[in-house]
């Protein structure tokens, strides 16, 4: 981001190592002990008519992408994350840069886990997971794991301006891992118990509670662990 916009489209840097790994709301990423973390540069010409939505979009074929190569359990969970069986096992975040030129500067972020460690769950503040918890043999190196997920994200990224997003809403509210359950939610500074009820086609976020679906944005709430 520092480097506004010079990087060519899908220009990658991966980590092999993250040391302040940085989630949504500048919450910590903390790298476990055997993982893929990358960064892909973007510009698009043109202003985007719903940028928020890029997010799901790159979490639904992220998803799928695993899916095809025996991770068929794997989820999506608002607003960022894909989990398995609840425990989160990868992450996305997005930055962008609008120019006055009307062209948006983006860097995509993934991190994804492999391997979790007895250690990284003592480290980590929730539920973590990682591709060998699914698979504990698993036949994918690393190397073929990362170009499986840059391929996602560059292809993402490429086919984003000409979405469906209503196509886009179902495809995630069918992978999402909270869909139709009872959650807790935190609304400036209230609690409200809630049915989550997925996304809309314009990116909000569904919840039903006092007999009808509220409407929410990404920013505006929060589920919590309680």
């Amino acid at each position: 981001m520092e480097k506004n916009c010079v990087y060519p489209n899908g220009h990658t840097c991966f980590a092999e190592n993250q040391t302040c790994g940085r989630g949504l709301s500048n919450k910590s990423w903390v790298s476990t002990e055997k993982n893929v973390c990358f960064s892909v540069a973007w510009n698009f010409e043109k202003t985007l008519r719903m940028p928020h939505m890029l997010n799901y979009f790159i979490a639904i074929k992220l998803a799928k992408e695993l899916h095809k190569k025996g991770f068929k359990k794997i989820s999506t969970k608002w607003p960022n994350d894909l989990v398995f069986e609840g425990a989160k096992i990868g992450g996305i975040l997005i930055d962008s840069v609008h120019r006055k030129d009307s062209k948006i500067y983006l860097v995509v972020g993934v991190g994804l886990n492999i391997k979790v460690s007895n250690d990284d769950k003592k480290n980590i503040d929730q539920d973590v997971a990682g591709l060998s918890s699914i698979k504990k043999n698993l036949s994918l190196s690393r190397s073929e794991i990362a170009a499986i997920l840059l391929n996602a994200v560059l292809e993402s990224l490429s086919e984003f301006e000409l979405c469906d997003f209503k196509n886009l809403s179902e495809d995630w509210n069918n992978i999402d891992y909270n869909y139709n359950k009872l959650k807790t939610i935190m609304i400036d500074n209230e609690k409200i118990k809630t049915t989550l009820m997925g996304i809309n086609e314009f990116g909000q976020f569904c919840c039903f509670h006092d007999n009808k679906i509220n409407l929410y944005e990404y920013n505006e709430v929060k589920i919590t662990k309680i």
